[in-house]
């Protein structure tokens, strides 16, 4: 039998009595129901909570990840100038000819070349082998092929007795290769025992040929200016080790290249 609980409500103003029967069952579903409303409150203040932390702590990572990005940029940007600044430093180092020189008796012996050297306004550029050069004969040495063509060790030299008809220069793979003079390239590409090769016509009579090269970097009717990369120092074609075979022309005759690099 189903037990009842009985509730009056008695107005403060009125002498009529309203009476309620609540089967105890009700009061049962109420207090489970209260029960429920407490624990998923607590559930959801909780969860509430971490997603706030949550939250934080993304808006945290993506300023950090931001900057992070930024600074990378900055990295990639200035590893870029210092591979610029290298560049152009084993350019200018070539076209001196003096590369990494720690003789210090070469170096005073360039300077001392240098300083009484000054002539009077008429002449117009700097000539920095020494002297004061007019634009003219300026232009025409940058077109002689007279500095190193990559920095490395002589292991072959010239010989006509023994058929070798150029340089070969020792050196790591990916080295550097420069023009030695400014000219106009006639050929880059592949040729059978030479393996990748760069002829450059200096349009003075000078051919000069760079071989084995492991990457082109220069194409065929382009000007280039005296110590430009024109490639990287490979072992292609019929070669043993890695170097640059390089060869000198003069009028169609070979020369010694030895004979016109200034060391």
């Amino acid at each position: 039998m189903s037990k009842y609980y009985k509730v009056q409500i008695i107005p403060e103003d009125s002498k009529e009595i309203k009476s309620y029967r609540i089967n105890t069952k009700w009061f049962l579903f109420l207090k489970i129901f209260l029960v429920i409303l407490v624990v998923a409150s607590g559930f959801l203040i909780y969860n509430a909570g971490r997603i706030g932390r949550m939250m934080v702590n993304y808006e945290k990572i993506r300023t950090a990840n931001g900057q992070l990005v930024k600074q990378n940029a900055n990295y990639e940007e200035l590893f870029l100038r210092i591979d610029s600044l290298w560049v152009l430093e084993e350019r200018i180092q070539n076209i001196l000819g003096t590369f990494i020189e720690n003789d210090s008796g070469k170096v005073n012996s360039l300077i001392d070349k240098s300083r009484f050297a000054h002539t009077p306004s008429q002449k117009i550029d700097v000539d920095y082998e020494g002297g004061w050069k007019s634009h003219e004969d300026k232009v025409r040495l940058e077109h002689i092929p007279n500095v190193i063509p990559v920095v490395g060790i002589v292991s072959k030299k010239f010989s006509e007795m023994d058929d070798h008809l150029g340089t070969d220069f020792s050196a790591q793979v990916g080295n550097p290769v420069f023009a030695s003079g400014s000219g106009v390239v006639e050929y880059a590409g592949q040729k059978d025992e030479l393996g990748n090769t760069v002829v450059i016509d200096h349009q003075n009579g000078y051919i000069t040929s760079y071989s084995h090269l492991k990457d082109i970097r220069t194409r065929k009717g382009r000007n280039v200016g005296k110590g430009e990369i024109i490639g990287t120092v490979g072992n292609t074609g019929n070669s043993s080790a890695p170097h640059l075979h390089y060869s000198i022309t003069k009028d169609g005759k070979e020369m010694d290249p030895e004979l016109f690099i200034n060391y």
